[in-house]
């Protein structure tokens, strides 16, 4: 009975200590982008220009834009699957009713997912 116990207990850590190293297996990715127009996303606006944008690889959350290593904008986003593997990296962006440039994705050549910026909250970063 004790060897059960024992063998119980053992098995309960390893699972747990498993579990919580999940979220440390998503990669943390830095990727270039470059947007071609003055856009916006969600409310704010994201001038033209080369940016590296920073973000949880395979997972919906936040991603951040920077400009040399000063982050300028932050934005939620979401991850979605594209029917196949992007053939470059694309920026892919609408133009709304008042004429402003809304940026909608960003997909990365040779993925199969991209970042979706529907419903998205960004938030301009002042230093």
């Amino acid at each position: 009975m004790k060897r059960i116990v024992s063998s119980l207990i053992i098995a309960a850590v390893t699972f747990l200590g498993l579990a919580n190293a999940v979220p440390a297996l998503a990669q943390e990715t830095n990727r270039a982008v470059v947007i071609k127009r003055d856009s916006k996303l969600g409310s704010e606006a994201l001038p033209k220009g080369e940016y590296e944008v920073k973000f949880v690889d395979g997972k919906d959350g936040e991603l951040v834009f920077l400009r040399g290593k000063r982050e300028v904008l932050k934005a939620t986003y979401k991850v979605t699957q594209l029917d196949r593997a992007a053939a470059d990296n694309a920026v892919v962006s609408v133009l709304a009713s008042d004429g402003t440039v809304l940026l909608k994705r960003i997909e990365f050549k040779g993925q199969k997912t991209a970042l979706l910026f529907e419903d998205t909250v960004a938030k301009s970063i002042q230093r």
